[in-house]
């Protein structure tokens, strides 16, 4: 502090001779609870670490982007997701749109998409081992999508 007066990274910036990149992917951390959202995007990867496949949503909550991970099965498909009749993803899906799947290696991602969503966030306390992580290291994650809000144009 000088003078009273704050000095910040952030108006430091424009002397530096670095490049600064924002970085997207750090986590974020925000209240557990009941929130409203948008699906900004979605991808399937594949963890070499736990050697399965995972649906990956990024959800916008207010000013935050915030993921969500669900365990799938592997398809050629880069429209629809795959899912066992007993996973998370496809138990969440069925509740979303109160709808009774007839197959479930082509489940859509489109009725995700534009419609504002109500989700459940959870805070991330432990590591992959089941350690605990220490405070200042948690982060949000969506657990679930509970409802998908259906738009109703004038």
């Amino acid at each position: 502090m000088t003078d009273g007066i704050e000095i910040t990274d952030d108006m430091l910036l424009p002397y530096s001779d670095e490049v600064y990149e924002k970085d997207d992917s750090r986590p974020v951390l925000i209240e557990p609870g009941v929130y409203s959202a948008q699906l900004m995007d979605w991808c399937k990867q594949f963890s070499p670490q736990f050697r399965k496949f995972t649906l990956v949503m990024h959800f916008r909550i207010e000013q935050y982007v915030i993921p969500g991970w669900f365990n799938i099965e592997p398809s050629d498909s880069k429209t629809t997701i795959k899912a066992g009749w007993k996973s998370n993803f496809l138990r969440m899906y069925q509740a979303c749109f109160d709808k009774r799947l007839d197959r479930r290696d082509r489940i859509s991602m489109r009725p995700f998409e534009d419609k504002p969503l109500v989700v459940e966030v959870i805070t991330i306390q432990r590591d992959s081992n089941q350690d605990p992580m220490a405070e200042v290291n948690h982060y949000s994650r969506v657990k679930r999508v509970l409802q998908v809000e259906e738009v109703i144009p004038f």
